[in-house]
């Protein structure tokens, strides 16, 4: 917030205060804590930085799905390079007639990760749907993230890290972009694998392929803009 007000021209002034706090030393103990101040800077200086299209890049959302899980990373990190490298194209099938673009990369090397991660087909099938699903769904703030606490509440998904960015994202303070939506939908593809079995399991791949197919011809957020129990739910929490 004060890089931003400085950068809009704003006055910005340092004030002194009686205050004191417990110093560290040159040992292992400050070392650690110094690092961990360096590290609370980068990701706070860090969305500062924009794509070529003038969009910020969302390190909030993907820098706490970095915590999580190896595999939830490296779907974060397929999510970063279509965030800043995307092109205009939007759905699989244009991504595949445009050839060689971060949607393909997507579309390949997200699944992957997930059988890496579950030694699964099916696994492969959750993570990259999923990952897919909350990515169609981000494109109103809140939207997203409220989608996936619906969903951690049926597979058991880790929830902290989204209600804690819930109110950023409705107040559009944060951006999930790519990388956090995928790697949020990452999360409950994991989950899923991990909670539902047998037959479960493939039904919740079937449903989302069928949403994925759903989206492919037509908006899900018109469809939920048209909705009214959905409308109201997904209007709750940003401002008017």
């Amino acid at each position: 917030m004060t890089i931003d007000a400085a950068h809009a021209g704003l006055s910005v002034s340092e004030h002194e205060l009686a205050l004191s706090h417990h110093e560290t030393g040159r040992d292992l103990h400050g070392f650690v804590h110094r690092g961990r101040q360096l590290v609370d800077t980068l990701l706070a200086a860090g969305p500062q930085a924009v794509n070529h299209r003038g969009l910020r890049l969302p390190v909030v959302g993907w820098t706490l799905a970095l915590r999580r899980n190896p595999a939830v990373a490296a779907v974060a990190a397929i999510g970063v390079a279509d965030d800043v490298w995307s092109g205009p194209e939007r759905g699989f099938r244009r991504h595949l007639r445009a050839g060689r673009t971060t949607g393909v990369l997507k579309l390949v090397g997200i699944p992957l990760v997930g059988l890496l991660a579950t030694r699964k087909v099916s696994g492969a099938l959750l993570v990259g749907l999923g990952a897919n699903f909350l990515n169609q769904l981000d494109t109103r703030p809140g939207r997203a993230l409220k989608a996936y606490l619906v969903g951690s509440l049926v597979v058991g998904a880790p929830a902290r890290s989204a209600v804690f960015l819930l109110p950023y994202d409705l107040r559009e303070k944060a951006m999930l972009g790519d990388a956090g939506s995928n790697a949020l939908g990452a999360m409950l593809g994991l989950s899923s694998v991990s909670r539902l079995t047998g037959r479960s399991r493939w039904l919740a791949i079937g449903a989302l392929a069928g949403l994925t197919f759903l989206g492919e011809g037509r908006s899900l957020g018109e469809l939920i803009e048209r909705t009214p129990g959905l409308r109201t739910l997904d209007r709750v929490g940003r401002p008017a």
